[in-house]
C-alpha cells in the first residue's frame, strides 16, 4: 500500500471555541492553495493561530478550542502574521515588522537567514552553482515587484544584508529600515518563502494584503507558488486582489466551515 503523503494539511478540526461556542471542522484542503474569506471576528485568525501553534507542538489556547489535524511530517510551517503599522511608526527600525524582517535577512534562531542561506555556497562548493542560481532568481523576482517604485536590490557584501538602490538620478543606497511599512512585508514574506529552500513547508498568512499595493496583491500568490511549488499555502484575507489573478476556485467561507452551537 503506497504511504500516505503528509506533506501538507489536509484537514483540521478545532472544537469547544470561544468556551464551548462553535467548531470549526475543515476537510480536504488544498495542496496548493487555500484562501479563508469571511467577515472580521468570525475565527479566521483564531484558526491560523490554534493550527499554528498545534503543529509547532505549543499548547493552544483554550479560548481557541480544541485542536485535531491530520499528520503533517517532514515539513516545515511558517506563520506571517500582517502588521498593521502605525503611520509614525512605519520606517522605524525598532518596530514588530523591521526585527521580523532584520531576523530572516541576518540571524534566523529557528532556521536559515539569507546570510546563512549564502554562506552554502561557500561552505559548500558543490553546491555553490545551485545556490548562487536560486539567489539570482530570488533578486529577479523581488525585482519585479519593486520596480513599481523604481527600485533595485543588491547584497552588500560587506555588511552581508541586503539593500536597496533608488533608480533616480542620484541612485542613492536605501537600507532595509527606509522601506515602506508595505514594502518590508513584502520583502519578509518573499524570503520566508525562499528560506525553504524548495522543500516540502506549509506558509499560513493572516491577512498578507495590509499595506501591499493592489498589483502587489495581485501578483503575490503566483509569486510565491513560483518561489516553492511544494509549499501549501493557508492565508485569510478581506482582499479580492489577492484571489482575482485566477484563484477563486480555491476559496472558502468561514460560514461553510463553522458551527455555533446555537445554531446561528
Amino acid at each position: 500500500m503506497k504511504k500516505p503523503d503528509n506533506n501538507s494539511i489536509r484537514s483540521f478540526i478545532l472544537t469547544e471555541m470561544w468556551g464551548g461556542k462553535a467548531d470549526i471542522v475543515w476537510q480536504r484542503l488544498n495542496d496548493d492553495v487555500n484562501i479563508l474569506v469571511g467577515i472580521n471576528g468570525a475565527g479566521k485568525t483564531t484558526l491560523l493561530n490554534a493550527m499554528y501553534a498545534y503543529y509547532t507542538d505549543a499548547p493552544v489556547k483554550k479560548q481557541y478550542g480544541i485542536a485535531q489535524g491530520s499528520p503533517l511530517e517532514g515539513t516545515s510551517i511558517s506563520y506571517v502574521r500582517s502588521f498593521d503599522v502605525p503611520a509614525n511608526v512605519k520606517r522605524s527600525s525598532r518596530s514588530q515588522l523591521m526585527e521580523e524582517l532584520e531576523n530572516l535577512v541576518i540571524k534566523n534562531k529557528n532556521s536559515y537567514s539569507f546570510f546563512d542561506y549564502r554562506m552554502r555556497a561557500l561552505n559548500f562548493p558543490d553546491e555553490a552553482a545551485t545556490v548562487n542560481k536560486r539567489i539570482e532568481k530570488f533578486m529577479a523576482l523581488v525585482n519585479t515587484f519593486f520596480v513599481e517604485t523604481k527600485k533595485h536590490i543588491e547584497i552588500d557584501r560587506e555588511q552581508n544584508s541586503l539593500v536597496f538602490i533608488d533608480e533616480g538620478v542620484n541612485g542613492n543606497r536605501i537600507e532595509l529600515e527606509q522601506l515602506s511599512a508595505g514594502e518590508k512585508q513584502l520583502l519578509l514574506i518573499l524570503l520566508t518563502v525562499f528560506l525553504m529552500d524548495g522543500k516540502p513547508a506549509v506558509l499560513l498568512m493572516d491577512e498578507p494584503e495590509l499595506s501591499l499595493h493592489v498589483s502587489w496583491q495581485e501578483k503575490l500568490i503566483k509569486a510565491l507558488r513560483g518561489l516553492n511549488p511544494h509549499c501549501q499555502l493557508i492565508l485569510t484575507t478581506h482582499s479580492p486582489s489577492i484571489f482575482a489573478m485566477g484563484w477563486e476556485d480555491k476559496l472558502v467561507f468561514i460560514d461553510d466551515i463553522i458551527r455555533f452551537k446555537d445554531g446561528k
